[in-house]
């Protein structure tokens, strides 16, 4: 059954193919706001800078996502950075969106920041080798390069490039970023094997999310080869689908309605998609 659901959506994102991807990406909130961000800046080096530690430091937010980014990139366009390591410090104290383990997050870019200021991160994009910036990130963080806010960090990263004008692409080798929209479609779809008839998906994620990470990863890494999308730019249909279905409680045609206000063409292959990702969780 698992490999008949997984065929499926892989055929279906097939269908759609990976210039459907890419254009869809333009339409997630938070390439809106890397968009934006980089139109501001000027400076692509600092721009860089600034979405890669943001994405370091995004996880147990007081928020959605899509807010987070926006108040972000709002920040550093109005409060342009003079010293990046402090003026970032400075944007983590300030955020309503980074109350939670605050001190752990400046931490986390009092350790990092020192060690990237110096890098000239812009060449991973004129190269169009985000699987080099990858490891380069997991050497800094001291890390195996599978945690979440690395590959989101990479993620982000390709956002930044193609909001710039890179010609720049995701690798297949680079996993999905295992958080918890993602957790509750691996779940919802049937892709994850989970015990019990009626699965309180959304209640089970948090736990699911650390628990079983690899295994969701392995999953959707097989879903990009099936599909030939790489993970990262199924993250992005993912997370953009997935949040809309949870934000509707899982109502198809609320889901419907919202994709249309965010600028997606739903046609019969993407309404089929958003079936499949919801599966057993739709309530209508």
């Amino acid at each position: 059954m698992t490999n008949d659901i997984k065929s499926n959506i892989a055929s279906t994102l097939r269908d759609l193919g990976i210039g459907w991807v890419r254009s869809f990406e333009e339409n997630d909130p938070q390439y809106v706001a890397i968009g934006n961000l980089c139109s501001e800046i000027k400076d692509e080096e600092v721009a860089l800078k600034l979405t890669i530690m943001n994405a370091l430091i995004s996880y147990q937010l007081s928020g959605k996502g899509e807010d987070h980014w926006d108040y972000f990139a709002n920040y550093f366009i109005k409060n342009k950075p003079k010293n990046l390591c402090n003026d970032f410090i400075n944007y983590i104290i300030s955020s309503k969106y980074l109350v939670r383990y605050r001190d752990s997050r400046i931490k986390r870019i009092n350790n990092v920041c020192p060690k990237i200021i110096n890098l000239k991160l812009t060449n991973y994009l004129n190269n169009n080798d985000l699987s080099t910036l990858w490891t380069t990130l997991a050497k800094i963080l001291n890390a195996s390069g599978d945690e979440k806010t690395i590959v989101f960090a990479v993620k982000m990263a390709y956002y930044l490039g193609r909001a710039c004008g890179h010609d720049v692409n995701a690798p297949m080798d680079i996993p999905i970023p295992v958080d918890y929209r993602v957790t509750v479609i691996t779940i919802c779809s049937g892709l994850l094997p989970i015990v019990g008839i009626s699965v309180n998906a959304k209640g089970i994620a948090k736990e699911i999310m650390v628990r079983r990470r690899k295994e969701i990863q392995g999953i959707w890494n097989e879903i990009g080869r099936l599909s030939g999308i790489p993970p990262l730019n199924l993250d992005s249909v993912i997370w953009v689908l997935g949040g809309l279905l949870i934000n509707s409680s899982f109502s198809i045609n609320n889901a419907i309605r919202k994709s249309v206000d965010l600028g997606i063409d739903m046609n019969d292959k993407v309404i089929r998609l958003l079936h499949l990702l919801g599966g057993r969780c739709i309530v209508e």
